[in-house]
């Protein structure tokens, strides 16, 4: 099977959250914020969610996204680690 969501799709969902929203999350990903917010409006598309919903201003996680989030954190740092032991 062949994931329908890239690594980067991933990142840009955890540096959303981590930075504190989709702009911070451009600046930490030196990204433009449009390509940021596509890249997790594909993820939601693809996976038929939504990750967030907006409160005023805030991106906030939905008990979904909290999940993704979570699981996202774990495959990111296992990428890392398996590049680390090549």
């Amino acid at each position: 099977m062949n994931p329908k969501i890239s690594l980067e799709q991933w990142r840009a969902l955890m540096s959303v959250v981590d930075a504190g929203g989709y702009a911070q999350a451009a600046e930490a990903l030196h990204k433009s914020q449009s390509a940021i917010t596509y890249a997790v409006q594909k993820l939601e598309s693809v996976l038929g969610v939504k990750a967030f919903e907006v409160r005023g201003r805030k991106a906030v996680l939905t008990p979904t996204g909290q999940l993704l989030y979570r699981r996202a954190k774990t495959l990111l740092d296992d990428a890392e680690s398996l590049e680390r032991a090549a």
